[in-house]
């Protein structure tokens, strides 16, 4: 299938009863403003501080030579790692109630799921059990990425390996957790590296498709993603779905 199919498919899946499955994404879709709103406050911040001695620098090279800089780190070092705190927390909260709104993706995209139960539905993570299942993949790959991004080069590298071999991953877990074959997260995360063997670029591909989706989100402040995220996440479970069926 191309790039416009799998998002024809998505389209088609998403148009009945649009609305109740926008709110299926309700509370990650608010987490990832607020997420947004309190990284970027603190980035501006650490703006503000550098502003203030690079204005004190400026035009006044000896004045370089009179700054305590270890006040200023005392300051910008602090904020920086409440900022990969609350980014690695937040973002574990945020995919654990993602994850649970992919899980109904995934039954509206094969049609095992017409009535949706938004009072139980959002919270089917916690309802069926899955929860610690879903909060050990998710801090798994979570602490491995935040390891990875402090080595420079290789590290990065790796990132970008991982992350595109380890993107099917919850939808793996889908399917292990409905067939009873959950043997847990490395067995997850191995099924994934291999369905991903030989379609790293073309996923690659296929989410660049959606840059211009990123940038609004990105120039919303994450706003634009209660019509985006959507559509968006309807289009992986798409290719997911044609990826297991030998359709790419």
């Amino acid at each position: 299938m191309t790039s416009s199919e799998l998002k024809a498919a998505a389209r088609n899946a998403l148009k009945d009863n649009f609305f109740q499955k926008l709110l299926l994404l309700i509370i990650p879709l608010v987490l990832s403003v607020a997420n947004n709103r309190i990284t970027n406050s603190y980035s501006n911040d650490i703006s503000s501080t550098f502003k203030d001695t690079t204005d004190k620098i400026a035009g006044n090279p000896d004045a370089a030579a009179s700054i305590d800089f270890g006040p200023i780190l005392a300051i910008i070092i602090p904020i920086f790692l409440i900022i990969l705190l609350i980014g690695l927390i937040m973002g574990i909260i945020l995919t654990v109630f993602q994850t649970a709104a992919l899980f109904n993706y995934m039954e509206i995209f094969r049609g095992e799921k017409e009535e949706i139960n938004l009072s139980t539905d959002i919270f089917r993570a916690f309802k069926d059990g899955y929860f610690w299942k879903i909060f050990s993949l998710t801090f798994v790959i979570s602490v491995i990425m935040f390891i990875l991004m402090f080595i420079p080069i290789i590290g990065w590298g790796l990132m970008i390996y991982f992350g595109l071999g380890w993107s099917q991953a919850t939808y793996v877990l889908y399917d292990k957790l409905k067939h009873d074959e959950y043997q847990g997260v490395w067995d997850v995360l191995n099924t994934s590296k291999m369905i991903m063997t030989g379609y790293k670029f073309k996923y690659f591909v296929f989410n660049l498709t959606f840059i211009g989706w990123y940038i609004l989100n990105a120039i919303s402040f994450g706003w634009a993603q209660i019509w985006t995220m959507p559509y968006t996440t309807m289009s992986m479970v798409a290719f997911y779905e044609a990826r297991i069926q030998d359709r790419l």
